[in-house]
């Protein structure tokens, strides 16, 4: 059984990715590994805005349950992933990590800023990844 890498934020191209993940996942009886990359600046905003490190998880866990619910509705084998640093190097890493059927991602995450200064994470898994990269809009 092979597996397909899902870079997830929790934005709305994160659940249209999970859409299309899904769909290969099925095609090819494969699981899903969602990662989620918490960045330095995530953390700090989180930590400012939180009671601790139960209620910053419990967001987290927040922001994330609509793909675990979406994905164990259509039955297919996944696991959640978070990591912690720069979201394309750690995504990157992780990507060339396994061997991956695919690696989907959304077009755009919640990083409106990274995305037109720095370059987007996408384009990045694009040039990078080893496996096929899939980029939902």
């Amino acid at each position: 059984m092979g597996k397909i890498f899902l870079a997830a934020d929790g934005s709305d191209h994160s659940r249209r990715a999970l859409t299309k993940a899904i769909q290969l996942a099925k095609a090819s009886d494969a699981s899903i590994d969602i990662v989620h990359v918490v960045s330095a600046k995530e953390s700090k905003e989180a930590a400012l805005n939180s009671t601790g490190k139960i209620d910053l998880e419990a967001k987290r866990k927040r922001m994330m349950q609509p793909l675990f619910d979406t994905i164990e509705a259509e039955g297919i084998a996944y696991e959640y992933v978070e990591l912690r640093g720069e979201p394309d190097v750690e995504l990157v890493k992780y990507a060339n990590r396994d061997p991956f059927e695919y690696v989907v991602v959304g077009s755009r995450g919640l990083n409106t800023f990274q995305e037109f200064v720095l370059g987007s994470v996408s384009h990045k898994l694009a040039k990078r990844a080893q496996a096929p990269v899939i980029i939902v809009k």
